[in-house]
């Protein structure tokens, strides 16, 4: 094709995260929430029919990029679903998608009508962590994939001798789920798609997964979930001290959760914007760990190369555009960030703007599958691309 595959999802992803964004800002600015939805305290009966009404209308509105999104895999050859089967797919998806953001809605609405803003900083930590524990759970929720752990005796060759235990294999037909590594620190699982056995050689799978591993002992994965985190936390306390000390509207009516809701997607947005500069960091860090660790730089760079075309498949980004779009850069970028002694050294927040897209629901922000690179691709909601 005359446009890279990557450059036609970025596209997706402005025009989608764009309307998102500017729609919460158009409700900030006119008070709309407040003239459509309730403004003082309700029962959580009352509260939950109206939230899923707004919940409804946004799922609405975002439906049409979702088909967009589709008909982008299907010019470049990604997908051989039908248009019908894609949809009835996507419905289902997006269901549950809502039944946790209402869930979530709920229960930030309970927290701070007993506990106050405080209940609230710390129900967000809680919650952060109850969501990297189960992070695996919502791929599976979330994309109605299956997951095993990798047989005794299949991946041995890979990881040199480490336990199969530690890596676990889902089955999808999504290309771009490229997996990552799930758990709380202490108890970490690498998770890859199971076609990466067949289409890997025993040198790249081992490639591959040594960078994971390493970059879980070096502390760059802790690092990247506790910025996510800490990013998470500090966006829901601002955004519940606005919306009840300027917008004077309580946390446990509709009109408190959704401004909340619009005031967080803006923050979301803006880590959208700051947060790739970590991940970026992560990315090359592992790479230089799994170089020093003495893998072959060849079998490096043939890894990064088939993983990169089954995710962006864009050869090159100006620095800018990789920056702010693209949590993990090109490989050219790669590639010269392993030659300067200043980005060779430095330590990454791994996977950070991409932890914090997944964290996004507990602040009921709009973008958590409006981002290009799981628009339309609910396998990808919990557990976006990793490198």
């Amino acid at each position: 094709m005359a446009i890279a595959y990557g450059r036609m999802r970025r596209w997706l992803g402005i025009g989608y995260v764009g309307m998102v964004t500017a729609s919460c800002a158009l409700i900030l600015v006119f008070g709309i929430a407040s003239k459509f939805f309730s403004t003082t305290s309700q029962p959580t009966t009352n509260l939950a029919s109206e939230l899923s009404c707004a919940i409804l209308v946004f799922s609405l509105c975002s439906l049409p990029f979702d088909v967009v999104g589709f008909n982008i895999e299907k010019l470049y050859g990604r997908t051989s679903l039908t248009l019908q089967s894609f949809l009835l797919k996507q419905i289902s998806a997006v269901f549950k998608y809502d039944l946790v953001l209402l869930a979530m809605a709920l229960s930030l609405a309970t927290v701070w009508a007993n506990f106050g803003l405080f209940g609230l900083s710390v129900a967000s930590v809680l919650l952060s962590l109850l969501l990297i524990t189960t992070q695996l759970s919502f791929v599976r929720f979330y994309g109605g994939v299956l997951s095993e752990r990798a047989p005794s005796g299949q991946l041995e060759s890979a990881l040199d001798g480490a336990s199969p235990n530690h890596v676990v294999l889902v089955h999808t037909d999504q290309r771009t789920f490229s997996g990552g590594i799930v758990g709380l620190p202490g108890f970490e699982k690498i998770v890859i798609p199971k076609w990466w056995i067949a289409d890997f050689s025993a040198e790249q799978l081992r490639a591959a997964l040594a960078r994971r591993s390493l970059i879980i002992t070096s502390g760059g994965r802790l690092r990247g979930v506790m910025l996510a985190l800490v990013f998470t936390s500090i966006g829901l306390l601002l955004a519940a001290s606005v919306t009840t000390l300027h917008f004077a509207l309580p946390l446990n009516s509709a009109a408190g959760v959704v401004t909340m809701s619009a005031l967080f997607t803006i923050w979301s947005f803006f880590g959208l914007l700051v947060l790739p500069q970590f991940s970026h960091a992560g990315v090359y860090e592992a790479d230089r760990l799994a170089l020093e660790a003495g893998m072959d730089k060849e079998v490096l760079l043939q890894a990064m190369v088939k993983i990169d075309g089954h995710l962006e498949d864009e050869q090159e980004r100006s620095p800018a555009v990789d920056t702010i779009f693209h949590p993990v850069p090109t490989i050219a970028h790669r590639l010269l960030a392993l030659a300067s002694s200043s980005k060779c050294k430095q330590q990454g927040a791994w996977q950070t703007a991409r932890y914090a897209v997944f964290l996004s629901v507990i602040g009921l922000s709009l973008l958590g599958r409006a981002v290009h690179c799981n628009a339309g691709k609910p396998e990808l909601w919990a557990m976006l691309p990793a490198d």
